[in-house]
This record gives structure tokens, sequence and C-alpha cells, in this order.
């Protein structure tokens, strides 16, 4: 890692904390309990098998992300984002990452085709369909249920993660996703999936 500083959006960083396939997260000396996420002109497709440069893709990924966070937290769900700070990085409170992606589908395609043969493409889940995938590349992510993340036994801030987290988790990715879904229709666009 990396450990020399520089400037981003007028805030100095300290140490690359971790670089992961589209962005790097560096410490703030000057703002503890902060970091500076640091998006690269970078497109990645099935956990970064497939990766390219693309000129551009930071400062999109970068103001999207700004717009869907102040959408969030205006709507009243705490995030970890804080302020965009320059056209490719943002500043976030520092977290601890609960190492399960929480996928929120409204309509069946893709992989979870794969992993359904006999639904048809384009069904639509009334709720919306609630996934969850332990993040392990080496292995392509498999699916958990929510008993195995809850017998996993994950400590996360000092809290281990039991049924009670495993709900407000399910709970706050369902309700992030209708969130989003609506604002996405005010643009006349559906939001097919999610992932947290």
């Amino acid at each position: 890692m990396c450990s020399h500083q520089h400037t981003v959006g007028g805030i100095k960083t300290g140490k690359l904390l971790i670089e992961g396939k589209t962005k790097q997260v560096y410490d703030v000396p000057s703002m503890p309990g902060h970091s500076i996420l640091l998006n690269k002109d970078r497109i990645t497709a099935h956990n970064g098998v497939r990766a390219h440069d693309l000129e551009g893709k930071a400062k999109i990924s970068n103001q999207t992300n700004a717009k869907v966070f102040t959408l969030l937290n205006r709507a009243g769900l705490k995030t970890a984002f804080v302020r965009m700070i320059s056209d490719n990085a943002f500043l976030a409170r520092k977290c601890d990452m609960v190492p399960i992606e929480w996928v929120t589908r409204r309509v069946a395609t893709g992989s979870y085709l794969k992993r359904n043969p006999g639904v048809k493409e384009g069904y639509r889940f009334a709720p919306a369909k609630v996934e969850t995938f332990f993040k392990d590349d080496a292995n392509d992510d498999p699916q958990w249920s929510e008993e195995q993340i809850v017998c996993a036994g994950f400590k996360v801030n000092g809290v281990t993660i039991g049924q009670d987290e495993v709900d407000i988790m399910r709970q706050t990715t369902a309700l992030v996703f209708e969130v989003l879904e609506r604002a996405w229709a005010t643009r006349n666009c559906a939001l097919i999936d999610m992932k947290i």
C-alpha cells in the first residue's frame, strides 16, 4: 500500500487504506473517523474478471454516487456519505463493512435466471426479491441464506451480527430500493436490480 500524501479536493490524504477494482480509500488525518473515496476510470464485470479503463468513468460514478446518497440522506436513511469533494472523489465516514452483498431485484434477469431455471425473463417480483451473497471473489460470491449470515457470527464495530441486525439490513435494503426505484421512475427509467 502506498503511504505518500497528496491533496484531493483541498483535503490532505493520509495512507491508502484499501484499493478495490474501482476505488481507492484514503485516511484523512485532519478529520478522524473520515475517509476519502477516490473513483478510478475503470469498469469491471464478473467480479473483476473483465475490466477496462474508460476515461471519464470516475467523474460520472462520483456524480451519480453523490446524487444517490444525497437523496437517501434526505429521505432519512443513514449513510456514510458526507459530501463530494472533487470531480472524482467524495468524503465519507469510516465504516467497517459486513462482507455480505444484499441484492434487490424487481425483474428476473441475468444471473437470477441462471440460478433459477424455469423462471421467465422479465418476471416481476412484488414485493421486490431480496437475496444475499457472501463477498468472496475467489469463490464467485456464493449465495447465502440469512441463517448462514447469523451463524457466521460476523463482528462489525463491536457488534455481533445476529437475527436483529440481519432484519435491519434486509428492511433497509428494501427501503433503499423503493426510494431509488421511485426516483428512477421520475426520469422514465426502471430500476431493475441493485446491489448493496
